[in-house]
Order: structure tokens, then sequence, then C-alpha cells
């Protein structure tokens, strides 16, 4: 049986406001409590009666599994390698709860005092969440013995109602999410996720009591913002918050900790804008810190730090007047309402432990309520003694889940149910191709990337789709394509959403808003484009457009209106120019018959400024420039005009998007619903959905190319080399013939020849039959081809670790000749390449 952890008491209350506070005794906690009750029998302190001590505390910590359950071959990047997940550009088996299991009671039967605590995401990112809608993910984070969990973003990708069912009817943990505030459980048409999450928790171990805070995530919750919406979920100001619930909880606790989903920079703001939290356990960015991040809090004003903004207690609220103007939202710096609340910064932590259950964080802490000790300054006198126990060591430890890490049987008895059944009902071990190098799924020049490349071609060349042009948000895409066989499953780590394709219509106007929306959210991701597109080229500037390409970026103006984006803020009044952002600065789609060597063969030719604008824009003085004598004068030069697709060939003039121009669009439901911040889809009127699922459409779009091998001039079926021999494929580089009766056995270093069999008969299995064959071991070249050496060596290892993980597969019955069918499926398996377009070719050019 799994070691569970013995349940400590806690106390948490959903309601904020007087019937919170019940009192010192009530607050306290009593074993088994879920909120105020009138026992007055506490636990005791950490310290004996009236002295001060130092005490330690660990916190185990886990993120965004993502219904990572099972373990999952991952190629290793170098960040993963560092913190010894494996060597870089390998696959290596990483991942699964019940390795996660073994971590946690490692570690737990390791510390003296510890809580295990999840930054949400636990939904959403592998097959078995498609199927089963959460149920295994809950059932397995209560058999792990997790002690709280924050709920995350995923958490609601199948509804609120079902995020609601599963903690509901799995969870035996607290879930936290102090700044969504619920439309009421009695509510018609809502759901019960109010009387379900909690703000706040509060554990007892072994005497130190820790309140957990928990702050669910906004960014990826655009739609929260709109009143009403399907979630029920009114959002709150999460510094506000925070600090109410910390100036709540500080007279009754010895430490508070935030367990927060919001994302690194948001937890970031939160603690510089709060006083008196001790440490943060992060999650949402797939990211490992360590060691955790120092920051300051008491610093509203990082240069100024020393206070932060607090609202007037006493000040009335005007229901008539909306936020951000009314007093209880005022403006940290003009509004007269608010008022700087004195404090002394302390230092706080904030932790993040990765994703897709790669790691478990541990975090030891030396605490103390010395006032020396204690004291952010050294000074006893600045120690607030209702900050009660201070951080004054740490260590943090990063524990990679690798195949090294032994499974806790009872975890595997618990999900071999779900696996069963979800062979069953979808067979995921299908083949649909064969990828020799892999595709990454971000870019190595900041623009487009292989694997998005892929996707996005797949989406724009689908049947039923076939539009001018495609796009889909990069942080759709979850995981890189591994080299090696490809079967149903990668597809769904890819593409665990079930999103599908909307088709659209888009003015020239609009399109260049999309692409120059697409340059700001990368500018804000470190100068990385967010986008994955085909059948267009653009180039993004990060730092501003060139008044000569984009001359509706700048320039003079009264209002807002007057510059391209419209937003506010974009004109600067007391200049009255156009403030210069982000943008696209060339958008190509569609090509010319003119044909090309330079960017320069693509000008155009011009008499005044004005031939180089649309008719509504002002041109920039000089854009019709003087050339050589004897030349025409020609608008600017487009940077990436010319395409180049075979170095050393001539190439083809590409069209810029025309403004008064239709362009069809396909894209995902998700962004054209406004998505990621899409807003100029979501009010598009054209949009039909196709219902085409994006993972199918990848998937057909794979199972639609060529093998590796393949070429236009062979005579073959296949369009493969003919073979008898492994000679005869030697002039293509690592290629082996594949018949039926090129028989080889498999081992760790893949197949091999075994002892040949007489004249005139061949291999198959352990017994020599008489079959037409010229020589021993060698293929007719009527059925013998040339197939890539890993293809076959790869897909034989793929098949006979399968059959030895499920001896009772039906596929895996009959005796397995693994390389003979290896050879046999690689003359037809797709080869995920560049031949197939997953590889980077500069359609997207990112300039910072």
């Amino acid at each position: 049986m799994a070691f569970r952890p013995f349940r400590r008491g806690r106390t948490g209350q959903k309601n904020a406001g007087s019937a919170l506070i019940c009192g010192a005794a009530a607050i306290a906690l009593s074993a088994g409590s879920w909120g105020c009750t009138n026992n007055t029998n506490t636990v005791s302190g950490p310290c004996p009666p009236g002295e001060t001590c130092s005490v330690n505390l660990t916190i185990l910590h886990t993120a965004d599994v993502h219904s990572r359950l099972f373990p999952y071959d991952l190629l290793i990047e170098q960040t993963d390698s560092d913190l010894g997940l494996g060597a870089v550009d390998t696959v290596q088996n990483t991942g699964g709860i019940a390795r996660v299991s073994y971590i946690l009671g490692r570690e737990r039967a390791r510390s003296d005092r510890v809580l295990h605590v999840d930054s949400g995401d636990y939904f959403e990112g592998a097959p078995i969440f498609n199927f089963f809608l959460g149920e295994p993910e809950m059932r397995a984070a209560s058999f792990i013995g997790t002690d709280v969990m924050v709920i995350g973003n995923h958490e609601f990708d199948k509804g609120s109602q079902n995020a609601a069912t599963q903690i509901q009817k799995w969870a035996d943990f607290p879930v936290l999410a102090a700044n969504y505030q619920f439309t009421s459980a009695l509510t018609p048409n809502s759901d019960p996720l109010d009387s379900i999450l909690k703000p706040f928790v509060v554990e007892e171990v072994e005497g130190l009591k820790v309140a957990v805070i928990g702050m669910g995530n906004l960014s990826s919750l655009g739609s929260v913002f709109n009143q009403p919406n399907s979630f029920h979920i009114t959002p709150l100001n999460t510094v506000e918050t925070a600090q109410f619930y910390i100036d709540l909880l500080r007279p009754y606790v010895d430490v508070v900790m935030i367990l927060s989903h919001l994302g690194l920079d948001e937890d970031e703001a939160m603690v510089q804008g709060t006083t008196g939290l001790d440490f943060v356990a992060g999650g949402h960015n797939h990211i490992v810190i360590d060691p955790p991040q120092q920051l300051q809090d008491c610093s509203a004003d990082p240069t100024h730090p020393g206070y932060v903004w607090a609202v007037d207690p006493n000040l009335k609220v005007n229901p008539d007047v909306p936020p951000p103007d009314d007093a209880m939202h005022p403006d940290p710096v003009n509004h007269p309402y608010q008022f700087q609340r004195p404090c002394v910064p302390r230092n706080v932590y904030i932790m993040h432990s990765g994703a897709f259950s790669k790691y478990v964080g541990r975090l030891d802490m030396v605490l103390s309520n010395d006032p020396t000790a204690a004291s952010p300054t050294g000074n006893s006198k600045d120690y607030d003694p209702i900050n009660g126990f201070e951080i004054v060591s740490h260590q943090y430890q990063p524990f990679p889940i690798t195949d090294a890490v032994p499974d806790d049987p009872s975890v595997d008895n618990l999900l071999q149910p779900y696996e069963q059944n979800l062979d069953t009902v979808t067979d995921l071990d299908v083949l649909i191709g064969f990828s020799p190098n892999g595709a990454k799924r971000t870019s190595t020049e900041l623009g487009d990337s292989a694997l998005g490349n892929l996707i996005s071609t797949a989406m724009w060349t689908r049947l039923g789709v076939q539009t001018d042009f495609s796009l889909t948000n990069s942080t759709g895409i979850r995981t890189d394509l591994n080299p090696g066989p490809v079967d149903v499953t990668e597809m769904f780590n890819i593409f665990p959403f079930d999103n599908t394709i909307s088709t659209m219509e888009l003015s020239g106007i609009e399109v260049r808003e999309l692409f120059d929306f697409v340059a700001r959210r990368g500018a804000g991701r470190g100068c990385v484009s967010q986008a994955e597109i085909a059948g267009a080229r653009i180039r993004l500037n990060c730092g501003g457009c060139s008044p000569l390409l984009r001359p509706d970026t700048v320039g003079s103006c009264t209002t807002d209106t007057d510059c391209s984006s419209g937003a506010v803020g974009a004109c600067d009044t007391t200049t009255n120019t156009c403030i210069v952002t982000p943008c696209a600065e060339e958008v190509y789609i569609g090509t010319t018959a003119q044909t090309c060597s330079t960017d320069n063969d693509c000008t155009q030719a011009c008499n005044t400024d004005e031939d180089c604008v649309a008719a509504d824009v002002k041109p920039t003085p000089g854009m019709c420039a003087v050339t050589t004598a004897g030349k025409p004068k020609s608008c600017p030069v487009n940077p990436g005009q010319c395409y180049l697709p075979n170095p050393g060939q001539p190439g083809t003039c590409l069209l810029p998007v025309a403004e008064e121009n239709l362009y069809s669009l396909a894209t995902n439901n998700y962004i054209a619903a406004g998505g990621s911040g899409y807003l100029v889809l979501q009010r598009n009127t054209t949009q039909q959905n196709t219902f085409i699922n994006q993972r199918n459409a990848l998937s057909d779009f794979i199972q639609g190319g060529h093998p590796c091998g393949y070429s236009a001039d062979s005579t073959t079926a296949e369009g493969l080399t003919a073979c008898s021999t492994d000679s005869d494929c030697s002039s293509l580089g690592a290629y082996v013939c594949a018949c039926p009766s090129h028989v080889e056995s498999i081992s760790a270093e893949g197949c091999t020849r075994t002892t040949p069999c007489a004249a005139g008969t061949v291999c198959a299995g352990a017994a020599c039959v008489a079959e037409a064959c010229t020589t021993s071991g060698q293929c007719d070249p009527s059925v013998g081809r040339c197939v890539l050496q890993t293809c076959r060596d790869q897909v034989a290892q793929y098949h006979e670790q399968l059959c030895a993980g499920s001896p009772t597969m039906v596929a895996c019955l009959t005796d397995l000749d693994g390389c003979s069918l290896g050879g046999e499926e690689c003359k037809y398996l797709a080869c995920v390449d560049s031949s197939e377009g997953a590889v980077e070719d500069g359609r997207i050019v990112v300039i910072q």
C-alpha cells in the first residue's frame, strides 16, 4: 500500500469580511477543523512557552503536471540537461506520477516538518485528460498525499462545472483561489465552485502554523474580465487581495506563503506590492528557478522602498462610479484617496519547480522568531512580532524525474485501469510517420520554428480550409516533435487541446493590425515571435518600425485614432507625434510573376511620394527616392520581398498586403474567440468553424508525406530505390535494404544480421523456410527497397518495447520480428523532415 501522510488539521473560510474573523482561539488550528469553531484546544506552538527558537520547514513543490501521469519520451534541451534530465539533444524517458510519488515519499521520510504543495494546471496535456476529463489526475494528486493545491487556468478547459465535479468528487485536499469571486452556488445556472474553492488554508505542521493563500491565473483566462462570463468569475485585484489575506491571517499564524498560478511577472509584482509575505510557490511559466528568486517586499516603488499602497478604509464606495476610477481602485500616483503605508522591506523568496512532472522541488528553510536573527535589517527594533517566524536561511533542490527513479507500484495500480481503457477506446500506438531529427517548437532565430511551420502548413493546405494564409499561437504547441517514430500519442502531446480550425475574412488593414499585435506580444516575451504562420512572410520589429516602411506607425497626430494602433496612449499629445511601438514593418501574402535575385529587383517605380503608400496614408517625405542616372525613381526597398526558396537560384517577388484587399485566414478557434489577446480576430463577424481538429489536420498532413529516401525520379511505386543487398543502398548514405526475407535480430544497438540460412531459404522467425531467393539473405529487387537505417532500427525497437510492456495486446499475440516489420513500415511511413516542411525557413524575421 502507498505511503499516505497523516492529514493535518486545517482551517479556511471562503467569504471575506467580518464573518471570517472568529477570534484567535477559533482561527488557531484544531485538528480536522475547516472553519471557525468554538474549540479552544489549540496545538502547542513550535517553541517552548515564552521562548523564541529556530525551526525547520520543508516545502515539496510540484506544478503544471498537465496530465503527464505516465512516463513519456522527451527531447532534452540545454536547460533540462543542466537540471539533470539527460544529455542535450537526446531523447529520454521522463516524468510519470508514480515516479513523482516515489520522490515525495522518499523526501518526506527525510524531513521533519514538511508540506507538499502544487501550483495547479494538473489538467490537460496528455490523452488521459481528453478521455477522462481530470478524474485520474485528481485521484492521483490525492493518492500521492498532496496537502494543498491552487487551481490553474487549465482546470477550466472542459468548463467550470467539470472542474467543480472532479475536485469535489476526487480531491481530498483543499483547492484554493483567493482572487476569484464566484457567483453564489445558489444562483440559477451557476456552478458549485463558490462552495468548493477556498481563499486560504492554515496547515499546522508539528506546531508551526503555515497560512497558504491561493492565487489563480488571470493572464490566460482573459474572458473572466468580461461580465458576465461562462466561468461565473469576477477577478479581484491581485495585490489588494493578497494584502487583505496577509493582514487577516498574520496575527494568528507563524508563516505566510502564497501558492500561485499567476506567472512569474505577476508573482514579482505581488511580492513588491505587499508586506508580510514569506515566500511564493509559483507556476504557469513551466520554469525552474534554482536558486529561488529573492525580492524585497514593501517596495511598491522598487527605487524608493519602504511603503506599499493602501486604500483608506474609511472611504465610502460610490457604486455609480465604475473601476478603476472609484475610491476602491485609485490610481497609485495621482489619486488623492490612496496613501503610502509604511513598512520595513523584508526578503521574500519565489520558487518555481518546472512542469510536465519533470521535477519535484524541495525548499528547506530555517525559520526564527528571535528578534535579532529575524530582523530584516539586523536591528532587533526592526523585527515586527506580528510577522512571526522569518526565513533566516534556505536551500533549494529540484529532483529530476528520470527513468532511474523507481515507480511507486501502488500508483501504477491506481492508473492501470485508465491505461487499459485508453487502449480500448483509442489506439494511441499507431505510427503515422518517422522523424529523423525531430522538430522543435521554439525558434533558433527568434522567428518561425520548424514544428510551427509544419503545423501552420497543415492547417493552411487542409482540404476544406485552403485559405490565403494561416496563423496559430506558439503557446498552443505544447511540446517538441521527438526524433524517431511518430505515433498518435505524440500528436496528443503536441496538441492536447481539442482546438478546431476556424476561417475568416480579413481586410488588409486588419491583417496589418493582426501582425502588429503579434509583434507587440513577441516584444513583451523576449522579442521572440509568439505566432506560427503559413502562406505569409513577415518582418517584426520589436523596437518600432522604420517610418519609411510603415509611415502609418509614426507621424503627426492630435488623437490616438490618428496612429496605427489607435490604442490609448498611442498619441503623445505633448509633441503631437505617434509613439513608436513594436509592429510588423513588412507583411507579404501571395506572389507576383516577377523573378528576382535581391530585394532591389522588387521595388516599385514612382514619380511622387504618394505613389509609395496607400491613398489614405500620409507618405514620409523622400519615400520616392532618386536613383542612378538613367533609371526611374523607386519606392523604398522592402526587406524580404524577394523570396529565394532555393539558394543560388532566382526567386519570386512577394506581394505586400494591400489595405483594400480581403484575405482569408485559417486559425484555431481559441484565438479566433480572442484567446491570448487576439481581439482583432474576436470581433471579426465572418468566422466559420470548420470543426476540423488541429491535431487531426497535423496527423493527416504528416501521413500524406513521402517516406525517407523518396525520389520523384524513382521508378518504384514507393518512390524508393530498389535493392537486393545493403550495398545497393550505400550511395544514399545510412540506408539499408529491406524486404520480408531480409531478417535481422534486434538489440540495444539496433538491428544486426543473424546466421544466414542455406541457399534457397530465408529466415522466418527462428526457422529457415524455402522461398524464392537468389542468394541467402538477399532481397528480391521487386520487393527490396532502400530505407533509412535509423527508421528501421527505431521502429523495430518501438514495437519490441510496446509488446514487452503490453504482452496481451492483440498486435503482440504472434511472434514479432521487429526488424523485418520495421523495414516494411519504413517503406511507407512519412518522413517528417524539411521535405515535409519541418524546417525554419525565415517566414518570420524578428528585428530586435
